[in-house]
């Protein structure tokens, strides 16, 4: 295995897209509203948020295999009642915490630079930057541990940390501002996010509730927590709608609220199968993207009529 490929499996670069997707859209939001777009100021806050992203995957893996929670995950495997996510490297001693810590410094070390540069000329990247960090750190780590209170309060985070803040932050870089419209826009952004944590939840519930981390799913049982999985779709499909409806969003972009269908689908077919839960995952993700292209191109196309 080559160092890039240790990389990317060590830091879960796979999901590298969730993150991609606030930056661009948000980026491309401040655009569409008349700012100018700057390529080098969306290179760095693109770089930026993604080493952080990179980051706080090396520290949830930290604080999990340290909680034992992978260990708890890895022994019910066995029986086929779970799936383990958490880093094979640890659980098999192949590295050390201590090596993920150091790659977690560097990744973290990358995003400062990045947001050093770029508050040279949007002095609050920082307060964004710092909230990221911080939303990093109270997902897992004590005394907070919001994943481990869970309840939802994990949900929150990713939320926050995926939807809200690289998508207003990105605006911010490139408009030099703020706006509601930017806000508004998180939303829909920021709940598909959430849901791929929210479905992923489903796949080791059990290991969950050995280690004591009171994931939603644990919290309602699966059969309930379908349940709000599907509420959860449907205030996505209702933002995307009233954007649009709305013009928050161009009208077109309406189609993006169609994306929940496959979701909706396949979560009525997960029944506590891990196979269905996995082509949940799937659909999901996918689903999660499919409508930030559409969004992305309504975006490029109303902002090329108005030049």
């Amino acid at each position: 295995m080559s160092s890039v490929q240790l990389f990317t499996r060590v830091t879960r670069a796979r999901t590298l897209p969730v993150m991609v997707v606030p930056v661009v859209i948000g980026a491309l939001l401040a655009w569409q509203q008349g700012s100018s777009f700057s390529w080098p100021l969306f290179a760095l806050t693109l770089l930026g948020a993604l080493a952080a992203h990179l980051g706080a995957n090396l520290i949830n893996d930290i604080f999990d295999f340290g909680q034992g929670t992978d260990q708890a995950a890895y022994e019910l495997a066995a029986g086929g009642m779970t799936l383990t996510t958490g880093s094979p490297l640890l659980l098999n001693g192949e590295l050390s915490p201590t090596t993920y810590r150091r790659l977690a410094f560097g990744c973290f070390a990358v995003a400062l630079l990045c947001g050093l540069l770029l508050s040279l000329s949007r002095p609050w990247v920082l307060l964004f930057a710092g909230l990221g960090f911080l939303l990093a750190l109270c997902y897992v780590a004590p005394p907070l541990r919001l994943a481990y209170i869970g309840r939802g309060l994990g949900e929150i985070d990713i939320f926050l940390a995926f939807g809200l803040l690289p998508l207003v932050g990105a605006f911010y870089v490139q408009a030099g501002t703020i706006t509601p419209t930017a806000v508004l826009v998180s939303l829909p952004v920021g709940l598909y996010t959430m849901a791929v944590l929210y479905f992923h939840h489903f796949l080791h519930w059990r290991g969950d509730l050995k280690a004591g981390k009171i994931t939603p799913v644990v919290a309602l049982g699966e059969r309930r927590a379908r349940v709000v999985g599907m509420l959860i779709l449907f205030a996505i499909a209702l933002a995307l709608i009233i954007l649009a409806l709305t013009q928050t969003l161009p009208w077109y972009s309406i189609v993006a609220a169609l994306t929940v269908i496959p979701v909706q689908m396949a979560l009525r077919q997960a029944t506590g199968d891990l196979a269905h839960y996995l082509k949940l995952m799937a659909s999901n993700l996918n689903s999660n993207l499919l409508a930030a292209l559409i969004i992305t191109i309504a975006l490029l196309v109303r902002g090329l009529t108005h030049l």
